[in-house]
């Protein structure tokens, strides 16, 4: 998959000091796609996505917190409060440390939080966090590395580009377990992922297994032996790549959860480094099964894996890397040529430490490239021969930008392997699709997560003015033109409105919305009159029900009986010099016709108002108050209406209204000089 390239460092650190500090800056405030240099001029283009997420109000500063040791409740707090303070969540290592992008106003509270052992926008000083343990010091060794800029090279990125040695082996493998009859795990009644189902596309939160193995010599001679650097290293490069994902595309909201198996690497019989690639049913079955699963299938046992670590984490997604040592290796990979490769959809990816010549320093690329097949990007480089028109993915997006054959598209990208892609964040429009980054409608909301929320009022209890409605609604998901349909979205309100007014929350019946389904109600108290109402759904990822539950709610007059009459407030200012208009409804609840429609300003005549349709004529009539122009202050204007049988209503509709002094106009005149 990967040219081989000697003597150099990190590619994605040979830019000038200016890019680095946006390297560094991206983190903060990342693209929407990513960028690419223009083969006319080497000059760099901007690909954006065209509804970019806006920038909240206040700044999203990427910060380490640290706990002075493992405290899963405390860790829980912090999380809570950065969400809660419109922050994201990049990077957790449980139960200890994670890194955010979040407001600086919120430091200084969670600084003052018990076992908060730092809270840092900048490299931490790993002599000063010894003290709360080895695994303090490796996660802000990974913070230190994704922050700190990397020493400069001589490499131009117009040479790496022009590298495109051939590829001996495809790396994007299909999983021999999956199910012959396409069934991926799901109940017939679910739309939550099943068990199959652990990366059908890049978006949300995702569980990794990062797995070392070690051989012990019990069968093979052991001729590799990982050393703490090495562990620390593999760890650094690995969440710098999932960091690259994370900050390609801000309407993912990507976030990763690790479950490291570095400190100890698991044991195994053999050495994987000198067998060929699919002899890892050995060495991946002995680390799994020092795990504790013991399933006769390896693919089973990290399939078993993966939901614990979904389950564990409360995750949407989650997979496995495994990491073989290849440092006494000559070529860097398995016998027979292999060394990084991964599994369309899962479960797992494998890499070396050394991969084929890149180097542990290039992990990274490599990585995130791998990273692209967990959620079902294709190949696009020549070699592994995948044509245009091989379709892939959630959204079954073609692979158009494939260098086998004569494809649409011709762009840098990450599927097309190497390490310059990577270098200048590129990612084309069909991989984008294949893992679910499109936006279709232009919502800004990921076509995957673009849900719809039906939702219905089954119940309408009233007595006399207090009301009380109950319904249910839930989460249909975004259909896939090929595999199963699944929402990792999940709802978090339920809101109603009268005639048009403020929003007003109601309740869940098992207490909370936080399910794909969900039953509600709410209680209200209403002074008489003819109420129109909404009733719509809210998910995780901002959708809204496009179709509103609806309903009448009638509150008789004690008074007046049927005969009712209301006033519009005016949408805008009112101003002496200017006509005024107001709006307003009279109607009839017991099955009369209203005749007339009277008004009187601050107690004044009676007026006549003016029926909309053109004449006061049935039980419901719009009408509108032509008013003559008022002084400067506030006017009371009163309603009331009449019905066929001669009835007058009581209790007349009451507006007060500001009208205020005429609009002062600044003109600017032109200044002639001759």
């Amino acid at each position: 998959m990967y040219p081989v390239f000697k003597n150099l460092s990190r590619f994605r650190h040979i830019l000038p000091l200016s890019c680095l500090i946006f390297g560094l800056n991206l983190i903060l405030s990342p693209v929407a796609l990513g960028d690419e240099l223009n083969p006319a001029n080497g000059s760099y283009l901007w690909i954006q996505a065209s509804n970019r997420q806006t920038q909240p109000d206040s700044p999203l500063i990427p910060t380490f917190i640290l706990l002075t040791g493992h405290q899963p409740s405390r860790l829980a707090q912090i999380q809570t409060i950065i969400k809660t303070n419109g922050g994201q969540i990049t990077h957790t290592f449980p139960h200890q440390a994670l890194i955010a992008n979040m407001p600086a106003a919120i430091h200084r509270q969670l600084t003052a939080l018990p076992d908060v052992a730092v809270v840092l926008a900048e490299p931490v000083d790993l002599a000063t966090i010894d003290i709360y343990g080895p695994d303090a010091r490796r996660y802000a060794s990974v913070w230190n590395s994704l922050v700190t800029p990397q020493p400069e090279t001589t490499t131009s990125l117009a040479s790496l580009a022009a590298e495109h040695p051939a590829e001996s082996h495809p790396d994007a493998l299909t999983a021999p377990d999956l199910p012959a009859d396409g069934g991926l795990g799901v109940a017939a009644t679910s739309v939550t992922p099943g068990y199959y189902q652990t990366s059908e596309y890049m978006a949300g939160s995702v569980a990794v297994g990062i797995v070392l193995v070690e051989s012990d010599g019990s069968q093979d001679l052991s001729t590799e032996n990982w050393t703490n650097d090495e562990k620390q290293q593999v760890f650094n490069e690995i969440v710098a790549a999932f960091n690259w994902w994370a900050g390609l595309e801000p309407r993912a909201n990507l976030s990763f959860v690790y479950d490291d198996h570095l400190s100890q690497p698991l044991p195994t019989g053999v050495e994987p480094i000198t067998r060929p690639y699919y002899h890892q049913r050995y060495w991946i079955g002995d680390a799994m099964s020092t795990l504790g699963y013991s399933a006769f299938s390896y693919f089973t046992q990290v399939r078993d894996y993966n939901n614990a670590l979904r389950t564990t984490y409360q995750t949407d997604w989650a997979f496995t890397i495994f990491v073989v040592d290849s440092s006494a290796d000559q070529d860097n990979r398995f016998s027979d040529g292999y060394f990084a490769y991964a599994y369309l959809g899962g479960p797992f990816m494998v890499m070396t430490y050394g991969n084929n010549g890149y180097g542990p320093g290039n992990m990274d690329a490599i990585a995130a490239h791998e990273m692209g097949h967990i959620f079902l990007a294709l190949d696009q480089y020549y070699s592994a021969y995948q044509s245009c028109t091989l379709r892939s993915g959630y959204l079954d997006v073609e692979n158009q930008n494939s260098q086998y054959g004569g494809c649409a598209s011709n762009v840098a990208s990450i599927m097309r392997g190497q390490t310059y892609p990577y270098t200048i964040r590129a990612i084309d429009p069909f991989a984008a699709g294949q893992i679910g980054w499109r936006d279709s409608d232009g919502d800004n909301i990921l076509d995957p997560l673009d849900t719809e929320l039906p939702i219905t009022i089954d119940n309408i209890a009233q007595d006399e003015n207090n009301v009380t409605i109950s319904g249910a609604t839930q989460i249909i998901p975004y259909p896939s033109p090929r595999r199963t349909d699944v929402t990792i979205n999940t709802l978090t309100a339920v809101q109603y409105r009268f005639n048009n007014g403020a929003w007003q929350s109601a309740t869940a019946t098992d207490g909370a919305f936080d399910s794909t389904a969900e039953t509600y109600h709410f209680s209200t108290s209403l002074p008489p009159g003819l109420y129109h109402l909404d009733v719509a759904a809210l998910d995780s990822a901002g959708n809204l029900s496009d179709v509103y539950a609806t309903a009448t709610i009638i509150i008789p007059d004690p008074v007046d009986g049927g005969l009712n009459t209301q006033l519009y407030p005016p949408d805008h200012p009112l101003y002496i010099d200017e006509p005024i208009t107001l709006e307003g409804l009279a109607y009839h609840l017991a099955d009369g016709i209203v005749t007339q429609v009277e008004y009187q300003l601050d107690g004044g005549v009676l007026q006549p108002a003016e029926a909309q349709d053109g004449a006061f004529d049935s039980g419901y009539e719009s009408f509108n108050l032509n008013i003559t122009p008022l002084s400067a202050g506030i006017h009371t204007v009163e309603v009331t209406a009449t019905d066929d049988e001669g009835n007058v209503e009581i209790n007349a509709a009451s507006l007060e209204i500001q009208v205020s002094e005429p609009r002062s106009y600044q003109v600017l005149l032109p200044l002639i000089i001759k």
